[in-house]
């Protein structure tokens, strides 16, 4: 389906939004004891913190792997990668198909400790937001000056965007359009969960501007520094020293409680955060997974996350893992399986089944890309399919 076309301008404008009940509540719940019970049987696979692990360095368990393919969360997923648009349909883009980017799980137990956080920060590239030719050329109207006019829903300037330009073991080879995880619990606000900034084009316009000014505000004549961001590190920290004007303490708000089921999601470029302390009473469960449109990168990207899930093996952009004495190809449970895979376009997705080239509404970038994907993923040339 879609959203409404006023919800739609509204979760525009803040960059987030949450999908209630797109699993029920009993599949959540019994993917949440799953998670659980793999975690138990397998502790040595370990997570972070080390000492007492609740981000775990597992990415094929069965529930995993089941999330992914769930013909309903696919569907969820198809319906906020609507609220991209591309301008130029003939570029080889399809927002409505995707492909699998294998990401953890979290499991925060309560605690009054803060030994689980992560700071307000944006995914997706540090430097490389100024230093990459298309990211300049996604961000062209904000430093033309007329940041109002910016479109940050735009696909067209992202398809040749690069997110690590240094080749760290540690970054995401993939564009996730959305970022969003699937809540297996129940977890009220401010009970160790996310904190968004929900106001996408102001806080992006300032983010990338911010380089040009001194710190008092005015015009810097000097040479631009670009703090918050380093090479090799492609996430970016905005600081309440460097970005004052964000006003983190204020504009950074909690989510809505969220039950098991619900699904999260929020812009590639949104200011987020996660809780420094878990208050509840019961564990705040979620598996990461977000949008993945289909694109010659996110194709790229596919072709080695195919290798990965036949072996069983850490995920390439997860390599800097392969450190940890235990790994899910060594376990007999492993879900890294065909069989756990729900759906034929979950099969897509995970590169085991051919796109459909020949699906009613596709644009010409739309059937381009699939024929690209299905000649690189071995499912017949492009010149067979025309």
């Amino acid at each position: 389906g879609t959203l409404p076309p006023a919800f739609a301008t509204l979760v525009r404008d803040r960059g987030c939004v949450i999908l209630r009940n797109v699993v029920p509540t009993a599949q959540a719940t019994a993917w949440e004891t799953s998670l659980k019970s793999y975690t138990t049987r397998h502790r040595s696979v370990g997570g972070f913190p080390v000492d007492n692990p609740q981000n775990w360095s597992l990415w094929w368990t069965p529930a995993q792997v089941q999330i992914r393919s769930h013909p309903r969360v696919l569907a969820a997923m198809r319906c906020v990668s609507q609220l991209w648009h591309v301008d130029d349909p003939t570029l080889p883009i399809d927002m409505d198909a995707q492909v699998v980017y294998p990401d953890r799980f979290r499991i925060r137990y309560p605690s009054k400790g803060a030994e689980y956080t992560l700071p307000a920060h944006l995914d997706s590239g540090g430097i490389e937001r100024w230093e990459c030719a298309a990211n300049r050329e996604n961000f062209a109207k904000i430093f033309q000056g007329e940041w109002e006019g910016w479109d940050g829903w735009r696909a067209d300037a992202r398809l040749e965007a690069r997110s690590d330009l240094y080749g760290v073991n540690a970054a995401c080879s993939c564009w996730r359009c959305m970022q969003g995880w699937l809540s297996l619990s129940e977890t009220g606000t401010g009970e160790g969960t996310l904190r968004l900034l929900p106001s996408l084009k102001a806080s992006v316009a300032y983010i990338m501007l911010r380089p040009l000014f001194d710190d008092e505000g005015g015009w810097s004549d000097g040479e631009a520094t670009f703090p918050g961001s380093e090479p090799g590190n492609t996430q970016f920290f905005p600081s309440k020293e460097w970005h004052a004007a964000l006003q983190m303490e204020k504009s950074i708000v909690g989510i809505p409680p969220v039950r098991p089921g619900d699904y999260v999601f929020w812009h590639c470029d949104l200011v987020h955060e996660v809780d420094r302390f878990h208050p509840g009473t019961r564990d705040s469960s979620v598996v990461y997974n977000a949008c993945n449109p289909l694109t010659p990168y996110n194709l790229q990207s596919l072709l080695r996350v195919r290798e990965a899930f036949k072996k069983a093996a850490v995920p390439p952009d997860f390599a800097l893992y392969e450190i940890v004495k235990e790994h899910e190809g060594q376990h007999e449970d492993h879900g890294a399986r065909r069989d756990n895979i729900l759906s034929s376009e979950g099969l897509q997705a995970m590169g085991l089944e051919p796109y459909d080239v020949d699906a009613p509404g596709l644009t010409e970038g739309q059937r381009k890309m699939r024929k690209m994907a299905n000649e690189a993923l071995g499912f017949g040339t492009a010149a067979e399919d025309d």
